[in-house]
């Protein structure tokens, strides 16, 4: 079974919340939507959601730093 990592990038809190600067938090919603699956807080540094989608498990992976600092997380 091949794997696909899903990074979502955005800012956290909510002035950010429902702007363009969370176009990848939403992404990310649609998706673990789509697949069924909620976020866990698996890391200090991003929350991990995983699925199967045919024979491919998808990994939506959600930073929980700012968007400069996002490369921490993945």
């Amino acid at each position: 079974m091949k794997s696909v990592l899903v990074a979502g990038l955005g800012n956290p809190g909510v002035a950010y919340a429902e702007t363009r600067h969370n176009i990848g938090f939403m992404v990310l919603d649609r998706l673990s939507e789509r697949l069924e699956v909620q976020f866990d807080r698996a890391g200090r540094v991003y929350s991990l959601a995983s699925g199967i989608a045919g024979e491919t498990e998808i990994l939506l992976l959600r930073p929980l730093t700012y968007m400069n600092n996002s490369g921490r997380a993945v």
